[in-house]
């Protein structure tokens, strides 16, 4: 058997991070608005098409069967599955990826599959390992993940950096779990005791290690500032540490099932828990969408992952010929510094990365604000195209100072318009959205988008997360 299986079936596909394209400009904007921009450019891999379809916004989650089924209920999207094909190993832990795109699956001999636009970055499917894997975790930016196996060993693949393991070290019970940082930087490991261990940025905030208890632990997860984290035992049990609040628990029922895993809203406000049956158990202002519950399943569920929050990043264009893009610190804010005073062919500006597969309805209000002074003509401004599911054609708009309103900030309505730019059907699909500044220097403060306003050059979440 492969150790990587990677399929991508439709539905919204966008990686926030960097984009591996350099297209050639077009010998003006007016000939060729879409033109050919350059794009920022320092991933191995080239950004994948934008879909034709919208994809549907909102909570969801996806189990994950021992046989690599995959179930995905509220707004988690399919995008395939390893059931009915024949594993190596089973399946016993499974991450979405952190931008809505796909999922990872991995097997007990830390074989990787992964779906939708999740890439495979490595795995351990062809290392004799000491201890089976029990878990896995991605980073941050969805760019790589970390296993980890029941001895405490951990592995790092893509842009997961290594922080530390127990591996080679004593342990009262095998690990069992793990969670990543907001920021990807550091990881919790816990065992069966509910023993917590803590690396890189990651605090420890308490744990039941020294606590008996009714069952053992058999799963964790983190809040989203990374200040606290639960711990889930078989029946139900839930222990919170840190800024992690206690919303419910399944302790004191008879469960048809064990529970075999968590996963906490976006706001860190509650969670669900998922028992091997495919039962959910739902807390806090975490929503019932649905269960296996009463399903005839072919093999248990091993794990959950909740679909993660709409995440924006505003990403510079590569440098070239003429033209500079890229976020400045001014010391007292930063600001995005779009420089094209040589001329160059190819414009400044930067790629707005997350908002590919949106309907033109939820971006919103489009805006940004102008450093230092106003502007009143056709630079710069945003380039949005957008797929008409009715005619099947390419909608393609610009909204520029001119037709943004007074002053230094401008905002723009792409379903309303604007002078010069006719309104969009709201069911219109978002294939790119870029900020263009064809012939002069200008620095943007403030870029609104989807109800986010971008203020540096990190990812930011509608969750109130920012990553980077």
């Amino acid at each position: 058997m492969a150790t990587n299986r990677s399929m991508t079936t439709g539905g919204r596909v966008r990686r926030v991070g960097r984009v591996a394209a350099v297209l050639t400009a077009a010998a003006t904007i007016a000939a060729s608005l879409i033109g050919a921009l350059a794009l920022s450019a320092t991933a191995a891999t080239a950004a994948p098409a934008a879909p034709k379809v919208a994809y549907p916004l909102g909570p969801g989650y996806a189990l994950f069967a021992s046989d690599g089924g995959v179930f995905n209920l509220g707004q988690s999207q399919f995008y395939g599955s390893m059931g009915g094909q024949a594993l190596n190993k089973p399946i016993v832990g499974g991450a979405e990826d952190p931008f809505l795109e796909g999922y990872w699956m991995v097997a007990s001999d830390g074989g990787i599959f992964s779906f939708g636009s999740a890439q495979f970055y490595g795995s351990t499917g062809n290392i004799t390992l000491n201890k089976p894997i029990v878990g896995m975790a991605p980073t941050s930016t969805g760019l790589g993940y970390w296993l980890v196996a029941s001895d405490g060993g951990v592995f790092a693949f893509g842009d997961a950096s290594f922080q530390g393991s127990m591996g080679g070290q004593a342990l009262n019970k095998p690990i069992v779990g793990m969670a990543e940082t907001p920021d990807g930087a550091g990881y919790w490991l816990v065992a069966s005791d509910g023993g917590v261990f803590s690396f890189g940025d990651a605090g420890f905030h308490g744990s039941t290690g020294n606590i008996t208890l009714n069952k053992p632990i058999v799963g964790m997860a983190s809040t989203p500032d990374g200040q606290g984290y639960w711990l889930v035992a078989s029946d139900g049990g839930i222990f919170s540490y840190g800024d992690a609040q206690f919303y419910g628990s399944t302790g004191n029922i008879t469960l048809n099932k064990p529970i075999v895993g968590m996963a906490a809203t976006t706001d860190g406000q509650g969670y669900w828990l998922v028992a091997s049956d495919g039962g959910i158990f739902n807390y806090g202002d975490a929503g019932f969408l649905g269960s296996l519950g009463n399903l005839a399943l072919n093999k248990p569920i091993v794990a959950m992952a909740a679909r993660p929050p709409l995440a924006v990043k505003v990403d510079p264009y590569a440098a070239s010929s003429g033209q500079t893009s890229s976020w400045v610190n001014t010391g007292t804010s930063s600001q995005l510094q779009l420089s094209n005073i040589s001329g160059g062919s190819v414009p400044a500006g930067a790629r707005v990365l997350g908002v590919e597969g949106l309907d033109v309805s939820q971006l919103q209000t489009l805006g940004f604000t102008v450093a230092g002074g106003t502007c009143s003509g056709a630079a710069p401004y945003y380039l949005l195209t957008a797929y008409n599911p009715s005619s099947g054609a390419t909608d393609v708009r610009t909204y520029d100072c001119s037709n943004g309103g007074g002053g230094a900030t401008k905002t723009f309505d792409p379903v309303a318009g604007a002078v010069g730019a006719a309104p969009l059907p709201s069911n219109d699909v978002v294939q790119s959205l870029d900020i263009v500044e064809p012939g002069a220097s200008t620095n943007l403060t403030n870029i609104a988008v989807a109800g986010l306003t971008i203020t540096d050059y990190r990812t930011f979440t509608v969750a109130g997360t920012i990553i980077g």
